[in-house]
């Protein structure tokens, strides 16, 4: 009876040993980074995940986080604005745009509104998606 205890107890010891030596590699995982949105061209995409764009040409936008700024292509018109990001706030500002004209300004006008808005942005894989709050505002994907 000593002996069949003496067994139980060994092998209760060798598995609570190897559960704390699991846990204690669990604890050493890094937490992952921030996904960077910097130097990629983005595009826009519809709720279908298509590539939205007008005149043969994508909607898209690059941001240079290392020189906070943007740049893209509204659907008529090139723009180019300052991007900020604080403490997890991300903002588009100082906008500057070409002034060509054509039939769908409104809708140009209508993205670039959107994008005043954005106050913050998660990645996804490969997508961007921008938000007002918890209102997500665009899609955007990258190859």
């Amino acid at each position: 009876m000593k002996i069949a205890t003496i067994f139980c107890a060994t092998i209760i010891a060798t598995i609570v040993a190897t559960s704390c030596s699991t846990s204690a590699s669990v604890a050493k995982i890094k937490p992952k980074s921030e996904a960077s949105i910097g130097n990629q061209n983005w595009f826009l995409v519809n709720d279908n995940d298509v590539v939205k764009g007008l005149y043969d040409k994508n909607v898209t936008i690059t941001i240079d986080e290392a020189n906070s700024s943007v740049t893209g292509f509204a659907g008529c018109n090139n723009f180019t604005a300052t991007f900020t990001k604080v403490s997890g706030v991300a903002s588009f500002v100082n906008f500057s745009e070409t002034k060509m004209a054509c039939p769908t300004i409104p809708k140009e006008k209508a993205f670039l509104s959107m994008l005043k808005n954005v106050n913050r942005y998660e990645v996804s894989g490969k997508e961007l998606h921008l938000y007002k709050g918890n209102i997500l505002l665009m899609t955007f994907k990258t190859t």
